[in-house]
């Protein structure tokens, strides 16, 4: 798995495939991290991602570009939000990745949907 973790780091984005009430699969690129072999995001609190999640924890996630095609394998994976200090720390350590277009993209997402909360990926075979 660690392999895994590896190749996904090597990415800039991940698509991340959450899931309607319906099962219909919602596929969105997000920027990430990876820290201590685990996968790391965040989001604005108020996104469809987190209500997607918050019903639903289980995931796929695959590396993609910055318009969210995939480049390579699908894992599978459960996502756990984090509490706000936590989410604190995952804010700063994806945004340390960021190159300065991502820097004022990101700038102003937070200027428009607010607070953001962060999420762990727990990957499963």
């Amino acid at each position: 798995m660690e392999e895994k973790v590896g190749e996904l780091s090597k990415a800039r984005f991940i698509c991340l495939e959450t899931y309607r009430k319906n099962g219909e699969a919602v596929r969105t690129p997000v920027w990430f991290t990876v820290e201590g072999g685990k996968v790391y995001f965040h989001t604005p609190v108020k996104s469809g991602k987190v209500k997607r999640l918050r019903r639903n924890p289980y995931l796929r996630v695959a590396p993609c570009t910055r318009t969210g095609k995939v480049i390579g394998e699908w894992l599978k994976g459960k996502a756990v939000q984090l509490d706000e200090r936590e989410s604190e720390k995952v804010i700063k350590l994806v945004n340390s990745r960021l190159g300065l277009l991502d820097k004022i993209i990101s700038f102003f997402i937070c200027r428009i949907y607010g607070k953001r909360v962060a999420f762990v990926i727990e990957l499963v075979e």
